[in-house]
């Protein structure tokens, strides 16, 4: 007779003849997060221009802060619009949360979190 068969889920990693499975433990604990009450999300802009390090590094920051701060991340290119490459091009990263501004180059995730509760 046949032992029964085993389903392992889509993308875990384990021995599949003893029936250990390890999923990606990250993954599943910002499913929680986001499924668990934590507040209105609050909509933040990134002002951004491509090929940007910093603009990288802030965006990195801001999903990091994402799994504990209900937010949304709206990517602004500023290259696309001329007002805005005036007045940000030697500020960027920026982000623009209602009508407050945080010059991002730099900052940790603590900065950015407190920035946000604010």
């Amino acid at each position: 007779m046949r032992p029964p068969y085993r389903c392992r889920p889509a993308r875990a990693t384990g021995d599949p003849h003893t029936g250990v499975v390890r999923g990606d433990l990250r993954r599943a604990l910002a499913l929680v997060r986001k499924r668990t009450h934590r507040g209105p999300r609050r909509t933040v802009r990134l002002l951004e221009k491509p090929d940007c390090g910093l603009c990288a590094e802030a965006y990195r920051t801001l999903r990091r802060v994402s799994l504990d701060v209900p937010l949304e991340i709206e990517r602004v290119d500023i290259t696309e619009d001329a007002a805005l490459f005036d007045r940000y091009a030697l500020r960027i990263p920026v982000l623009v949360l209602d009508e407050r501004e945080l010059d991002a180059a730099g900052l940790d995730d603590s900065e950015v979190a407190r920035w946000l509760r604010e």
